[in-house]
């Protein structure tokens, strides 16, 4: 676990129940019920998340329920246990993990390209002379 502003570590033994909003990343080994909002959330073997959960990475030992929205990647280890309503841009699941549940990929957005001009036949390129 980094030590950076803005991370949080719920232990083994905690239980947070409620909402957590925050800019970093989120290590939990106890239980969490409630919103959980996070650049990265990490839940070792003997934590449990149960509901509302956005980040932008995931990271899973343990066990989460309800609903996981992961905008880039998710990673379900061997020991982790997902289930409820999951959407991800990117998963990978290690033989032994479980996912079960309303499975989404997030569409990824595009940035549209402008088009280029086109010229007809009765136009030029080249300025009059």
């Amino acid at each position: 676990m980094d030590d950076k502003e803005g991370n949080v570590m719920v232990g083994k033994g905690v239980t947070i129940n409620g909402s957590i909003k925050l800019s970093g990343a989120i290590y939990i080994f106890g239980e969490v019920n409630g919103e959980l909002e996070a650049q990265e959330l990490h839940v070792g073997e003997s934590g449990k998340v149960t509901g509302e959960i956005k980040t932008d990475i995931a990271d899973i030992r343990g066990e989460v329920n309800n609903t996981l929205e992961v905008t880039k990647t998710l990673v379900i280890r061997d020991t982790g246990k997902v289930t409820g309503k999951v959407r991800y841009e990117s998963i990978e699941i290690e033989n032994g993990g479980f996912i079960d549940g309303q499975i989404e990929k997030i569409a990824v957005k595009k940035t549209p390209i402008a088009p280029s001009t086109v010229l007809t036949s009765n136009e030029s390129s080249l300025p009059a002379k």
